[in-house]
């Protein structure tokens, strides 16, 4: 029994008389588990709708509809299936206190894996949920393998009984199951032979496999009785870089796809170029951080700039990391007189110094970055840096908090053209600056 949080004004379910605080019991006969049985049961055009209603009579409503008409019902989140691993890497582990709560959730649950693309072990699958994945068709799963070769593995999981993730995603490739994975490499621990390995055995699953991205463990400065761990330096950062490019190569020519990437932070580290944008295809892993500098660029290189700008004077604070980027940027695609946009690098003190990276950056952060500093007509923030569904740091401060204190208007920008919309509306008669 699944209670409906709102009903979309309007909406087929709202005709029908359905209201929050319902409980939509089952669909055609079916129990409904949560959210995503309710998106596999309600697709045909004909449905039978068991409803409890809030003052405990239930009632049958039979609706003809069309197959892509979802009825209008909106649900809370479900309780996400929690980890049961201990990574020496956890990032979890590392999390400072005054955080978001959610934050601190170890969640390893595959529904929100199919749903929101969050990484998962398969450590925690009973049968019914193999069962469930095969049936619903839910692909693809976005998986979190390290390695796998099962000692090493079980050694990076810190869990002796973790599955055998070769076998699980044989498994979910013979039921037609499509996977992104991820591979959080550790200096010394996973990378060198181990990496080859792991990537060579994800590559013989393709085309069930669909991308695989390499990213570097990230360490925060609250590892107090942690596993000892570092960061890359620059010159292993390189070897890695040169062998999943090699790696690459060697499947574009034979598969027709790179299937393997370096995420941007290995670029960053190693002080390597940026390849071009085309290189990430369709850029399958942007949301872990794999293609976001590469769009980044060629979409300021392809912004076309309005016929007229105000002169304007404004700040933009990113991290570390990016922050020669966005120079470089301005510099070369928004040269125009009486516009300057002063960029303000903003250290992580929530984290601590080794997290360099723009979208780990707190509202207290910012503030402290910019503070005592003249900004000019407006701020603009990182998009990454706030809660996707609402606008709020890591550290619960929000984007009104943070207006009030720098007082100035704040606006979170993505990309490039962002920032060009913000000095003014294009026209029809602006120029592309491709320099």
């Amino acid at each position: 029994m699944l209670p409906i949080a709102a009903v979309l004004p309007g909406s087929t379910a709202s005709r029908h008389g359905l209201a929050a605080g319902d409980r939509l019991v089952s669909v055609n006969g079916r129990n409904v588990r949560d959210s995503i049985d309710y998106q596999f049961l309600v697709s045909g055009s004909r449905l039978s709708l068991m409803v409890r209603k809030k003052d405990g009579t239930e009632r049958v409503l039979r609706i003809s509809k069309d197959p892509d008409d979802t009825l209008g019902l909106l649900f809370d989140p479900f309780p996400v299936r929690r980890c049961r691993n201990k990574c020496i890497f956890c990032f979890v582990d590392q999390m400072p206190a005054g955080c978001r709560k959610t934050l601190y959730v170890r969640d390893d649950d595959y529904r929100a894996s199919f749903l929101y693309g969050n990484y998962v072990t398969l450590g925690n699958l009973r049968e019914e949920d193999w069962e469930r994945i095969f049936t619903q068709r839910l692909s693809p799963l976005y998986l979190s393998v390290h390695a796998t070769e099962p000692e090493l593995r079980s050694f990076l999981m810190q869990n002796r009984s973790t599955i055998d993730i070769m076998a699980g995603m044989r498994r979910l490739a013979e039921g037609g199951i499509r996977m992104h994975t991820q591979i959080v490499l550790c200096p010394g621990i996973n990378d060198g032979r181990h990496l080859a390995r792991t990537v060579e055995d994800l590559a013989s699953l393709y085309p069930a496999v669909l991308s695989i991205a390499v990213v570097p463990v990230g360490l925060t400065a609250h590892r107090e009785g942690l596993f000892p761990l570092r960061s890359f330096r620059r010159g292993e950062a390189r070897r890695v870089v040169e062998t999943i490019q090699s790696y690459g190569g060697t499947y574009k020519k034979r598969l027709g796809t790179r299937l393997v990437f370096p995420s941007d932070e290995f670029y960053i580290k190693a002080g390597l170029p940026f390849p071009s944008l085309r290189s990430y295809e369709d850029l399958p892993q942007i949301e872990n951080g794999v293609g976001m500098v590469a769009t980044f660029l060629d979409k300021a290189r392809r912004t076309r700039l309005p016929s007229r700008i105000p002169p304007t004077t404004l700040s933009a604070v990113t991290g570390v990391s990016f922050a020669p980027m966005l120079k470089t940027a301005l510099r070369k695609h928004l040269a125009v007189k009486g516009v300057a946009i002063r960029v303000i690098t903003a250290k992580n003190v929530l984290f601590g110094p080794s997290v360099t990276v723009s979208g780990l950056l707190a509202g207290k952060d910012i503030l402290q970055a910019v503070r005592g500093r003249r900004l000019g007509s407006m701020l603009l923030v990182p998009a990454s840096t706030l809660k996707d569904d609402e606008s709020v740091f890591l550290d619960d401060l929000s984007l009104a908090d943070l207006e009030t204190a720098v007082g100035v208007p704040v606006h979170p920008v993505t990309t490039f053209s962002d920032i060009v919309r913000l000095l003014g509306p294009a026209r029809k008669s602006g120029h592309r600056r491709d320099r």
